[in-house]
């Protein structure tokens, strides 16, 4: 008891007051997102008619293309700023455009066109705040407690998930979809108040007077130069050509291969993201031991037998089980990659590397969702968890033999 005192005294939650306003307000958002992503996952299925899972695949895929095609602009953008700004410019930003997207559907003015630009504007904003956040966890903790402090903010996202999962079938039951996006602007608004509330100075590091554009390309020089980290980013690409989909597949499975309700949705949500969310939080209370990449390997391969197990499972609880094992491996396994990076690049090029990280893992994305929403249109969800389950339990041997980066652990 003694031990577990200690672990919860000495956490970087406890210790930074500045970081504990940036999970705080993390949280809130993030749970607002999620109700916001249930809400238009459930609309388009079941407003889109004959053709649904398709523009599910579709609005999905216009919710990643601004990280493609603006993250790593966004990212210089970010390194040459103060980061509190950045964040709370993207933050009143969002906040804007998803109370515009509440109203259009409340006055019944809604549809796919809207939906499609209005998403995404607000997902434009999103690599703009995370590379700032990326950038800012050493500056509001320490090099000691930093590994536990991005296994900290790594679990924001699954535990708003858990949340956000766990109560949007409540809310959309009692305020409708557009209840979840006024929800979302409220959750966005209240991480505007908590970034307000920083007072870590975050202006970017001393450099020689550069262009823009001259910082842009050093950034990809970095990044695509270092070949280690650029094997592991590529590896990650990969991965998440297999693995994104199960944001698409998890709405269709419920909606079509078991016929439940919406409240099923947010149950398997619920499940997902409470697997990452008990992992990833666990990781920010334990010190890093032994290889990363044969973690690395163990949580890749677990996310691929999850997928297997969702092709042969017909029971809604054996399918909340799967999704819950399936939710820890990958929360793992982003959380030890996260670390990695955060050790390996140094600070004046994080936002910048972050930026080109996520514009790379997300690259594939589109192209992931419209493939399955065809796939499931002219074949079956079985067919795209089968074939997304033996690409994904292939890649993890790749894993063990792609180059380790310098601060790799034996």
């Amino acid at each position: 008891m003694r031990e577990i005192i200690g672990s919860v005294k000495t956490h970087p939650l406890a210790l930074f007051a500045d970081f504990r306003r940036l999970f705080a307000g993390r949280v809130i958002s993030a749970v607002g997102d999620k109700f916001f992503s249930i809400a238009i996952a459930w609309w388009v299925l079941s407003e889109a008619g004959d053709k649904s899972k398709f523009h599910l695949g579709l609005v999905m895929t216009v919710n990643v293309l601004p990280v493609i095609l603006f993250g790593p602009l966004l990212g210089t953008l970010s390194d040459r700023s103060n980061k509190r700004a950045v964040m709370l410019a993207a933050d009143g930003a969002r906040a804007a455009l998803v109370l515009a997207l509440g109203l259009l559907l409340w006055s019944g003015r809604l549809n796919l066109y809207w939906l499609y630009t209005i998403c995404f504007l607000i997902s434009g904003f999103g690599p703009l705040f995370e590379s700032a956040v990326a950038a800012s966890i050493l500056k509001l903790t320490s090099e000691e407690k930093m590994p536990q402090a991005v296994a900290a903010d790594a679990s924001v996202l699954q535990l708003s998930n858990v949340v956000g999962s766990a109560l949007g079938s409540v809310l959309m039951a009692a305020a409708g979809v557009a209840g979840a996006f006024l929800f979302n602007a409220a959750g966005y608004a209240a991480s505007f108040a908590a970034v307000w509330g920083i007072r870590t100075p975050l202006e970017p590091e001393e450099r020689t007077e550069s262009s823009f554009i001259a910082e842009f390309k050093e950034g990809l020089a970095y990044t695509f130069g270092n070949r280690p980290l650029l094997s592991l980013i590529l590896t990650f690409a990969a991965f998440n050509f297999f693995v994104s989909p199960i944001l698409i597949l998890i709405p269709m499975i419920v909606k079509f291969k078991l016929a439940a309700s919406v409240t099923w949705l947010a149950v398997f949500e619920t499940f997902f993201a409470g697997g990452s969310a008990a992992l990833a939080g666990y990781l920010s209370f334990r010190e890093a031991r032994g290889s990363v990449y044969r973690w690395l390997f163990v949580s890749v391969l677990a996310v691929g037998l999850s997928f297997t197990g969702l092709y042969f499972a017909a029971n809604k609880y054996l399918v909340c089980a799967i999704l819950f094992a399936g939710g820890a491996a990958l929360g793992g396994g982003n959380t030890l990659a996260i670390t990695l990076f955060q050790a390996t690049v140094p600070d004046e090029m994080k936002g910048r590397f972050f930026a080109v990280l996520t514009t790379l893992a997300y690259a594939v994305m589109p192209l992931a969702f419209m493939t399955n929403g065809l796939l499931a249109e002219r074949f079956s969800v079985d067919f795209c968890l089968a074939l997304n389950a033996g690409a994904t339990l292939a890649l993890s041997f790749l894993v063990l033999l792609i180059p380790r980066v310098g601060s790799e652990k034996a």
